[in-house]
């Protein structure tokens, strides 16, 4: 059992009947979830202030109240925000960004249904799809830094899905997602979590537009309207909504233009076998949930992913301080500091002039004769030493610039040191690796989180019944390249994880790491020394520009079951039968064995092989071919391969057929020249050439009827794909 939130029993939640049976849900109604919620908003008043004043430093806000110096008569007083906090930040997320930005592929899968030298290149493929699936989402990019830029700054950062079969996630912090104080920092221990977020009018009744289908899956369609109508402010549409719903059909701009945003409330609920409920209502004065099922997801993280930028003080997600928190002080104090030295500055270059009386100062006036001024009469010139702001600011100013560096040590600032005679490689080496990389806790929490989500993502994609282009284009790209979507429903999800980048967000670093691996790239194969050169030219040029020198779609390393395979092409190529083992990979082996059955063939229908000689080789082919296709007619996954391999089995039964008959009637003619020789006398010599000549004319003739037999075959698998292609597509579109 997950430890309880400490604050979780002033929530109205249920947990037991009276009978002491666990309810159906925790949450009674909307009156509890808005109670709910107006208690956690309460609970964050302050935490909210304090985001407010951290962002507001990030944003370039001066350390002095503007007001304040304005009522004290400070107006002129140097008042400016240096932009450390900002700096800061920037070095911290570039070393984020590089995370996704630097690799080729975001996911690791992992199949369930093939043969294992077959599984690889697939899950390879499906993997470069999805990438290509996340990053064509056209928000993905800045969603993906507002996450980081929030836990960052804030310590805390949530990503989220508010719709139930939407792969795309939103993002937001503790700002957007209020959960109870003194939570454990583990999503399966958050009994309660509350979504905030506006939507325009057409947004909301886009998920009511066919009412049929929105109530089958859990939508008050009644409330939804309800809802958009007490919102809607166009004139004369207030209260109609059949009016609004033509517009909004119509999708009609001043629609959305003329409305204002309706708050609208996401409450996920830990119910008490572990399942989590999914509840939408209006902020403001709801009468019933406009959206309600009750156990939706079977854990949090299909709901939503907390990322955090520690693990707090005692284990709270409320007690994680962002580098906002922890750079406050320091900066604020750098920034006063900073523009006490201006004002020092300002002051040591001013010339102090005293008036003697009020008059003098009310007729004060310069007058300027070339390089040199007269001053009215009546006034002095005072001669005052000002202390030097400098000696005493700068030694301060560098102390909180270590300080700073120690308290981002997530994100190192230091840089190499210059100018030493005596650094050696390792040295350098060293500087580069403190000056840019992300820490190994920092690095690990984050891959941690980005896990889950990204798994999350790619279940949705697999298991989504909701009509989605992106999602079936991205079947169709991998149709184009031999998937099948069977192999891509049989994914083990709970398998996919986040492809680490090489050098921990630094490109200085991932440069000495494949420095490194050159060193020893003698020992690497051919495949292997290839893939560590594309890494250093795609650091250098980036992915797209990667494939003009070295592409990526090189040849694979045979496998073992390959090499098997080609020794056994030799044995039937003499004749000699081999037998099938059950457990080898007939996948493997059937890409081997036809092609080279295919050509011997075709040798012989052109008249370029031995009629006498390739026979017992087709024979063994055909035999073991035979077997393997039986073994492997069970595997749905090599329904293409096995396909191929009985077409090419009838033809080879053909070739024997035709090949045993042309050699048996040359045989039967020869005994009969010889029974006809002998009653006439000596036995005449048999002409070798017309021999070959006659076998040739007999393999001609019985090649024009297999050729009628292919054309007619073909024929009939045209049809047979075409019906294929049609039962595909229809399956398709009904589950898309």
């Amino acid at each position: 059992m997950s430890e309880r939130p400490l604050d979780i029993d002033g929530l109205e939640l249920g947990s037991l009947t009276k009978k002491g049976k666990p309810v159906e849900t925790r949450l009674k109604d909307v009156n509890s979830a808005l109670s709910i919620f107006n208690t956690l908003l309460r609970a964050d008043e302050r935490s909210a202030v304090n985001r407010a004043r951290v962002d507001a430093m990030f944003d370039g806000a001066a350390p002095y109240n503007t007001s304040s110096l304005a009522v004290s008569g400070q107006q002129l007083k140097t008042n400016l925000n240096f932009g450390d906090a900002q700096r800061l930040l920037d070095i911290s997320l570039s070393a984020y960004v590089d995370l996704y930005s630097s690799l080729e592929r975001l996911i690791e899968v992992k199949g369930t249904q093939g043969e294992a030298s077959e599984i690889k290149p697939a899950e390879e493929i499906v993997a470069e799809e999805l990438t290509h699936l996340i990053r064509g989402w056209p928000e993905f990019h800045n969603a993906y830094l507002r996450l980081c830029t929030t836990f960052i700054k804030h310590g805390v950062g949530v990503a989220y899905f508010d719709s139930p079969d939407d792969w795309r996630f939103r993002v937001g912090g503790f700002t957007d997602i209020l959960i109870p104080r003194q939570t454990p920092t583990n999503e399966e221990c958050i009994d309660v979590a509350i979504g905030r977020r506006n939507y325009l009018l057409h947004e909301l009744y886009a998920y009511i537009k066919n009412p049929a289908a929105a109530t089958k899956v859990g939508w008050n369609v009644e409330e939804v309207k309800r809802v958009i109508t007490k919102n809607a402010t166009t004139s004369g549409r207030a209260d109609n909504y059949e009016a609004m719903q033509a517009e909004m059909k119509n999708n009609d701009l001043h629609t959305g233009i003329q409305n204002p945003s309706v708050k609208i409330l996401h409450y996920w609920i830990k119910e008490m076998d572990g399942s989590v409920s999914h509840y939408i209502s209006a902020e403001d004065s709801p009468k019933e949930f406009l959206y309600k099922k009750v156990s939706r997801y079977e854990k949090a993280e299909q709901a939503y992913v907390m990322f955090t930028y520690g693990v707090g003080s005692n284990g709270t997600y409320h007690s994680i301080r962002g580098l906002g928190q922890r750079i406050f002080a320091h900066v604020q104090t750098s920034n006063r500091l900073r523009c006490q030295q201006i004002d020092g500055a300002m002051l040591a270059s001013a010339v102090m002039i005293q008036p003697e009386n009020q008059r003098s100062l009310d007729e004060l006036q310069f007058t300027y004769y070339g390089a040199y001024a007269v001053l009215s009469p009546n006034v002095s010139i005072i001669e005052k030493a000002i202390p030097n702001l400098g000696t005493a600011v700068q030694p301060a100013l560098q102390d909180l610039t270590q300080q700073l560096a120690l308290n981002t040590d997530t994100v190192s600032t230091y840089g190499p040191q210059q100018g030493s005679p005596y650094r050696n490689q390792m040295q350098v080496v060293s500087d580069m690796d403190v000056a840019t990389r992300l820490s190994g806790a920092s690095l690990n929490l984050f891959y941690a989180s980005w896990n889950r989500l990204l798994r999350e993502v790619v279940r949705r994609v697999v298991t989504t019944k909701k009509p989605d282009p992106a999602i079936k284009d991205f079947y169709e790209r991998c149709a184009a390249r031999g998937i099948p979507p069977e192999f891509i429903k049989s994914l083990d999800v709970a398998r996919t994880k986040a492809v680490r980048s090489i050098g921990n967000g630094s490109h200085a670093n991932r440069m000495v790491a494949l420095r490194e691996l050159q060193g020893i790239s003698g020992q690497f194969d051919d495949v292997g020394r290839r893939n560590l050169t594309r890494d250093i030219v795609s650091t250098r040029v980036g992915h797209d520009l990667a494939d003009r020198y070295v592409p990526a779609n090189v040849d694979k390393r045979p496998t073992v079951d390959q090499k098997i395979a080609f020794f056994e092409n030799q044995q039937l190529m003499g004749g000699q039968s081999v037998p099938v083992v059950g457990n080898e990979l007939h996948g493997t082996h059937l890409g081997v064995h036809l092609p080279e059955l295919a050509q011997l063939i075709e040798q012989l229908n052109v008249g370029e092989a031995d009629p006498q000689q390739v026979l017992p080789t087709l024979q063994a082919f055909y035999e073991h071919i035979s077997q393997t296709v039986q073994l492997a007619a069970g595997d749905v996954t090599l329904e293409g391969a096995v396909g191929a391999a009985q077409q090419l089995l009838q033809f080879t039964e053909e070739a024997i057929n035709n090949t045993t008959k042309a050699l048996q009637k040359i045989q039967r003619d020869q005994a009969k020249q010889g029974a006809d020789a002998g009653e006439e006398g000596a036995p005449p010599q048999q002409d070798p050439k017309m021999m070959e000549h006659q076998v040739k004319m007999q393999i001609a003739q019985e090649k024009a009827e297999l050729d009628m037999a292919i054309k007619q075959k073909k024929h009939e698998q045209e049809m047979a794909l075409r019906d294929a292609k049609a039962a595909l597509e229809f399956r398709e579109g009904s589950e898309f």
